[in-house]
């Protein structure tokens, strides 16, 4: 899955996806961690409502996580996420950030100068998201 236009060797497009791959684990962990907790107090929640739908909360949980694991997509298998869809994709950001960072490369630009060119791009799509009422 190459992000960018440029032809690279295969050593250099071993360590860049390797490096996705590691990014996604860790975005995949801790969302797992997140929903351990969430799931058990979801469930705990219908337990001690009962009623017609005391899974009502818990399946809410495991619509998120379908969503956020389509999000990560972590092995590259998951349907993509439209253009439309407010909070984009791990890859989308991913690809956004690579994209900077070999332009600031190009233009020789320092490691400061190009962090902060990455905060701009993150910054403008979060005011993207907002404007989109997100």
């Amino acid at each position: 899955m190459n992000m960018n236009n440029e032809t690279h060797s295969p050593r250099v497009e071993l360590i860049r996806e390797a490096a996705v791959l590691q990014l996604k684990l860790l975005a995949d962990g801790l969302r797992d961690a997140a929903l351990i907790p969430v799931s058990l107090l979801a469930a705990l929640v219908g337990l001690i409502r009962g009623g017609d739908e005391p899974d009502r909360e818990y399946r809410k949980v495991i619509k998120l996580g379908r969503r956020s694991e389509r999000w990560i997509n972590l092995f590259g298998h998951q349907r993509p996420l439209g253009k439309s869809h407010p909070a984009g994709s791990l890859d989308t950001i991913l690809g956004q950030i690579e994209e900077v960072v070999l332009e600031q490369r190009k233009k020789g630009r320092s490691t400061a100068e190009t962090r902060t060119a990455i905060r701009q791009a993150l910054d403008e799509v979060q005011k993207g998201d907002r404007d989109e009422g997100v």
